[in-house]
């Protein structure tokens, strides 16, 4: 008997080594990770020469009571910042005794302030976040009075089984390294396998079918959530590789696709637009969200298959080459179209998406975000840090009326595409606050070449006499040309499709943060803004159109204009359609109809609505309204019963 004892005694002392000797590898990966990520945000001479004798910064307002952006936080970044230049050796800071003179001086004011905030998050994930760090870089030479009481602000945590995506993540990210730093085997276990659970790919909030990002609903949420998301569980991965705890290799799977098939998508190197960000783009240097080049080692120590990938994506983001081809997102509403020269984004919306939120004061006035904005990109400059100074009645591509508040959400909103080209249309309509004046219409873009084409059909106006639609608004950057038939500024040209009146708007304009998000900053922001603005004035099934091209200066884009590479056979409520020169075909159907082409001998007719895309013998069909639709479709004479899948992807057909 004493020696069975002695035996599951021995069993569980074993167990007990190997579980501490586990979270010990845990823990110095964690600490190696941040002396290779983390960059200080702060000068350590200024931090401590600053520092008063209460361990404050003077400049920090200690009694903020913001709800997103609060104060206090930099407190606790700059104790990072310290405790990262003392724990690196390669820092100027490393094992300097003033380095950790004012850390120690700083922490202990914290430790006995306990600063809280109305927002649960900076209570329970954004301080808890910064305490594991600081605890992490610089355990060993804390005291007992020091270490015991920054473990009890990392245990404000909370975590949630029933939270979901970043939420999730984040919480029990928290209490894995928790557990770690106490020696608690189970808490480390239960949030291990909650974060795995949570890697998975669903129509809930987190990753979607198409990679793309949700959270708070169906609303694109890619670089914010969706950053915490992914790059914490990389980290993570990254941290448990070779243990009993590591990731199954079906979930680093799932974070491997969604970083090369959603997420450098949906940017241009590390530049993305506010489409992509919802109420986060009115954050401070926001659509540069996308950098993720520091992460990618770690991606390919985890999936070295893909090692050739990720080499490409850093190229990529360090702004060497671009990727090429059309890719969209049927469970977000977002397409982008990336050329060698520039990249086309376009986010939409439609009765499976949710219009942008405006929470904790942010996002203030972009109630018209995810209405059809397009962006153009060619260096990131476009519209990076413009959003203090915008007109957000006139986002890039929005078609709108004075008073316009708000989009109501339509089925037919969607893309179709052969990967290299596409195209996306959507039943659009617009109306103000009261609901006493409205505007309907059909968008339509079709992305091949050097060239998007825009078009707008069906025009309908209620209780208004004009709308607008506004081809750009970015930073005006000089060098412009101006023609009767077309707009060249800074790599790209404005070409209306046929007779049009454009005020071109060439202003300098002043904001500030804080009149978009109320815990930014209220310091004036002047930039140069250039925005086209295009006026429709019939309202009566009116119809308009124009190109946005990628052009290398005024003579390209003259050529453009004068020998168009495209041709608009149809523009009303019923069909939308452009032929390029290069043969490619795309054609939006409202409804059941035929859409004869030019040489009179060739037509396309279907029986439901969807859209098509013909390109060298193949078509492209989808149904934009995401649902299970069998289509009879007619090519020159030659029939065919197509079903169509119910989540708005292409099927291809060869005729």
């Amino acid at each position: 008997m004493q020696k069975k004892i002695f035996l599951v005694f021995i069993g569980f002392l074993f167990i007990s080594q190997t579980g501490n000797a586990q979270a010990d590898t845990i823990l110095s990966r964690y600490k190696q990770y941040l002396l290779g990520t983390l960059k200080p945000e702060a000068d350590v001479k200024h931090l401590i020469a600053a520092m008063d004798a209460n361990g404050q910064w003077p400049d920090i307002n200690y009694a903020d009571t913001e709800k997103a952006n609060w104060k206090n936080l930099i407190h606790l970044k700059r104790l990072r910042d310290l405790a990262l230049a003392w724990a690196k050796r390669s820092s100027s800071g490393s094992q300097d005794p003033q380095v950790w003179k004012t850390f120690s001086s700083g922490l202990n004011h914290w430790l006995d302030k306990r600063y809280k905030n109305s927002n649960w998050w900076h209570n329970e994930i954004g301080v808890p976040q910064y305490m594991r760090d600081i605890i992490i870089l610089v355990k060993d030479n804390l005291t007992a009075g020091q270490l015991k009481p920054a473990l009890e602000v990392m245990a404000q945590h909370r975590v949630q089984e029933n939270w979901v995506g970043a939420n999730l993540t984040w919480s029990a990210d928290l209490g894995f390294h928790y557990g770690a730093l106490t020696g608690n085997t189970k808490m480390m276990e239960l949030c291990r396998n909650l974060i795995v659970k949570e890697i998975r790919i669903s129509t809930e909030e987190g990753v979607q079918p198409d990679f793309s990002f949700h959270q708070h609903g169906p609303r694109l949420q890619m670089y914010q959530y969706g950053a915490a998301f992914l790059k914490d569980n990389i980290r993570l991965a990254w941290e448990l590789r070779g243990t009993t705890m590591a990731f199954p290799e079906e979930k680093v799977n799932i974070l491997i696709n969604f970083a090369l098939k959603g997420w450098q998508w949906m940017a241009r190197g590390i530049n993305t637009v506010p489409g992509t960000m919802d109420r986060s783009a009115s954050r401070v240097n926001a659509l540069t969200n996308a950098a993720l080049l520091d992460l990618v080692p770690y991606f390919i120590t985890l999936s070295p298959k893909n090692k050739a990938a990720f080499l490409h994506l850093g190229e990529i983001q360090e702004g060497k080459g671009a990727l090429t081809g059309y890719r969209y997102y049927p469970y977000s509403d977002f397409a982008a179209f990336h050329q060698k020269d520039f990249s086309f984004f376009l986010k939409t919306i439609s009765s499976r998406t949710l219009a942008t939120e405006s929470i904790n004061s942010e996002n203030l006035k972009g109630g018209l975000l995810n209405s059809g904005d397009a962006y153009l990109i060619r260096d990131g400059h476009e519209y990076f840090n413009l959003m203090p100074v915008w007109n957000w009645a006139n986002l890039p591509g929005v078609t709108a009326f004075s008073g316009a508040d708000k989009v109501n959400r339509k089925a037919f909103a969607g893309s179709v595409s052969d990967g290299k080209t596409g195209m996306t249309a959507m039943d659009y309509q617009l109306e103000s606050k009261d609901k006493s004046k409205s505007i309907t219409a059909r968008k339509f873009w079709a992305s091949a070449g050097k060239q998007v084409v825009c078009l707008i059909g069906g025009l309908q106006g209620s209780g208004i006499t004009a709308a607008y639609t506004t081809l750009d608004q970015c930073r005006w950057r000089g060098a412009e040309s101006i023609n009767d038939s077309w707009i060249y500024h800074a790599g790209f040209a404005y070409i209306p499709i046929e007779q049009a009146k454009i005020n071109l708007h060439l202003t300098t304009a002043t904001g500030s943060w804080k009149a978009i998000n109320a815990s930014e900053t209220d310091a004036p922001v002047t930039e140069k803004i250039f925005m086209p603005v295009m006026e429709h004035t019939e309202l009566k099934n009116g119809k308009a159109g124009y190109v946005l091209a990628a052009c290398k200066n005024p003579k390209d884009a003259a050529k453009m204009a004068a020998n168009p590479d495209w041709k608009v056979l149809r523009n009303d409520k019923g069909i939308q359609a452009v032929l390029f020169n290069e043969g490619s075909l795309m054609a939006a159907f409202y409804q059941p109809g035929e859409l004869q082409l030019p040489d009179q001998q060739r037509k396309i007719s279907v029986d439901q609505p969807c859209l098509v895309l013909i390109s060298k013998q193949k078509i492209w069909l989808s149904n934009p309204a995401n649902s299970v639709l069998k289509v009879n479709l007619s090519v020159n004479g030659q029939h065919k019963a197509v079903g169509l899948p119910g989540d708005g992807s292409s099927i291809e057909l060869v005729f």
